[in-house]
């Protein structure tokens, strides 16, 4: 009899023992919760498409300076619009030599775009 009262106490010590949680553990996080290192992660994992659009932000901009700036390229209107994979170019020039000098102002960025010529000569 003993025993048998001795099996039972060891069982329902080991299953209140099973029941319980450690104390260390954090709760369970929902993914509606946004962690601080989380928040990080996911600007980490932004951060090659934000480079990209500012990366072509700024080619754009360089080119419409450029071409703003030109003196051969005055009385023209140009405009540069750079994606990931193409520069395209329209408006239109005054001559030949106009046209030129775009195609010159646009092709040191050749090695890493299509560039797109609908620029118009009048």
């Amino acid at each position: 009899m003993n025993r048998i009262l001795l099996c039972i106490l060891m069982l329902l010590g080991t299953s209140v023992i099973g029941q319980q949680q450690p104390h260390n553990q954090d709760p369970p996080v929902s993914n509606a919760q946004v962690s601080p290192e989380n928040s990080a992660q996911a600007d980490r994992s932004d951060r090659p498409l934000q480079d990209k659009v500012a990366g072509n932000a700024r080619i754009q901009s360089n080119l419409q300076s450029a071409f703003d700036d030109d003196p051969v390229l005055s009385g023209a209107d140009l405009t540069a619009n750079v994606d990931d994979e193409r520069i395209t170019l329209t408006g239109t020039v005054q001559s030949y030599l106009q046209h030129q000098r775009v195609v010159q102002l646009v092709s040191p960025y050749s090695n890493y775009r299509e560039i797109v010529d609908k620029v118009t000569v009048r």
